[in-house]
């Protein structure tokens, strides 16, 4: 017998509607541009990013655009405590959570001999312990709230986890936890009908991406390392370019929406076919 959601159409399995999301690193990028696909999508969203004025900013330009109630708030994922006010201060303002995206991370290259600890302390505390605060605080505030359909947890991996690159040594293995995380999450998390999946995207245009590369052309060793490694991944890609960044957030979308709803535990690559070579 076919289930309730096989008779519902396509724009109503879509439609985030009555939906209360929670973005980090939402103020740019793919952060921003799912805050926005979101939106559109019917959602009520809360962006958090380090950077409070650019949040907020983003937050006023898409509520007017889609005419959604938009949300933000200063975040700093590295730091436990800001995580847990944070996502007390979304369910104080949405009255719930049923959606979270742990998208905030940093993406600095040096190679593995020069990486100090504190290098390595700063990437990993981003991008590897930041999506498990995210997990760990959202899981709570779902469990403990009403039972609804839809709740569901998206992490932001990348393809450095399945694939070396020169000089991405600790972002790769953050990354590489990220999907450990996101598999363990959803088998602790399926009972209580909570989903948890992995966006894995390559390379994207994004603000940080560019303004990584207009500094590295102050800096000759850093600017020739960069290049040769955009350079190399580039003609890498059997599609020939690299992402946008709403290319991702379209993905994320679908993992959020109930196209996904048996999905669990997956990693669903948006790498333009960079990791069938």
């Amino acid at each position: 017998m076919p289930t309730a959601d096989a008779e519902r159409p396509l724009s109503a399995l879509l439609s985030l509607a009555g939906r209360r999301a929670v973005i980090t690193g939402a103020a740019r990028g793919i952060g921003y541009a799912t805050a926005r696909r979101f939106a559109e999508a019917g959602a009520v969203v809360m962006l958090g990013d380090l950077d409070a004025e650019s949040a907020a900013q983003a937050a006023a330009a898409i509520a007017s655009d889609h005419g959604a109630t938009i949300h933000s708030a200063r975040l700093d994922v590295s730091k436990s405590d800001s995580v847990a006010a944070f996502a007390d201060h979304s369910v104080r303002r949405m009255g719930g959570i049923d959606i979270w995206v742990n998208n905030a991370g940093v993406y600095p290259a040096t190679p593995m001999v020069e990486t100090s600890d504190e290098f390595w302390t700063h990437v990993i505390d981003v991008n590897l312990k930041g999506a498990f605060h995210g997990c760990r605080e959202a899981a709570k505030r779902m469990i403990d709230g009403t039972l609804r359909p839809g709740r569901v947890i998206v992490n932001i991996a990348s393809v450095a986890a399945l694939r070396g690159r020169v000089s991405l040594t600790t972002y790769s293995a953050a990354k590489s936890g990220v999907l450990g995380l996101t598999r363990s999450a959803a088998m602790e998390l399926a009972p209580h009908r909570i989903r948890v999946l992995a966006v894995t995207p390559s390379m994207a245009e994004t603000p940080g991406v560019r303004e990584l590369r207009e500094a590295a052309r102050g800096n000759t060793s850093a600017g020739s390392m960069l290049a040769t490694m955009e350079r190399d991944v580039m003609a890498s890609f059997p599609l020939g370019r690299a992402a946008e960044a709403d290319e991702v957030a379209r993905v994320v979308l679908f993992c959020a929406s109930d196209m996904a709803a048996f999905m669990t535990g997956s990693n669903i690559l948006v790498d333009g076919g960079l990791t069938t070579r």
